[in-house]
């Protein structure tokens, strides 16, 4: 199975990585707890890449946690919820992203590398921000896809969070509306860029 990383990114965080190789009947010949959804995926599904979406997530999270069967359910506003965890998912082609916590919020995107969000920057990138190249661009984009699930209460625009500086490994994000700062981690492969962020539950 393609299950390409899970790490600790905390003692109470997780982040996992799965590259979607496999159609729907693979997995379920591989995983065979997710046979328990093939009725249901296949009323709410017409083709193979929701499907396999699907799937692929609930791999992860039983390679994540130990558990089958986990069930993952949707508030209203779309956000994923599961009973006794923080968690947040993501999929760009051919990847998806989980990070779960019992004790942090947590939000993870995974977008693929593609020069098409230079059309879009002026929509996202405030003028005191700098992205002076694509990669720049894909990191600030997916650094606030990433705050905005973090603080989804918050219903945060683009131009509400304002990245105010870049290390290594992460970027520093400000919410505007709260005043806070926030460290998202990155990585960028040949394929992706993968933005990531956890906080203690208030």
């Amino acid at each position: 199975m393609p299950l390409l990383d899970i790490r600790d990114l905390s003692p109470h965080t997780r982040l996992g990585l799965w590259r979607m190789d496999e159609l729907p009947e693979e997995l379920y010949r591989l995983c065979p707890h997710l046979s328990a959804y093939r009725d249901e995926l296949a009323n709410r599904y017409r083709n193979d890449v929701r499907r396999q979406e699907f799937l692929c997530v609930r791999a992860l999270l039983s390679a994540m946690t130990g558990q089958e069967g986990l069930r993952i359910d949707h508030a209203p506003t779309g956000r994923p919820l599961l009973d006794g965890w923080h968690l947040s998912i993501s999929h760009t082609k051919g990847y998806c992203a989980l990070i779960l916590s019992r004790d942090e919020e947590v939000a993870v995107d995974i977008e693929q590398r593609s020069d098409r969000v230079a059309r879009v920057a002026s929509r996202f990138i405030r003028p005191d921000e700098q992205a002076d190249d694509i990669e720049a661009m894909l990191l600030l984009w997916s650094a606030k896809e990433t705050l905005y699930k973090l603080y989804s209460s918050d219903d945060l625009q683009f131009f509400d969070m304002q990245a105010v500086a870049k290390g290594n490994r992460y970027v520093t994000l400000v919410n505007r509306l709260r005043g806070v700062s926030v460290s998202v981690g990155y990585e960028f492969s040949a394929d992706y860029v993968l933005t990531w962020a956890f906080l203690p539950v208030h």
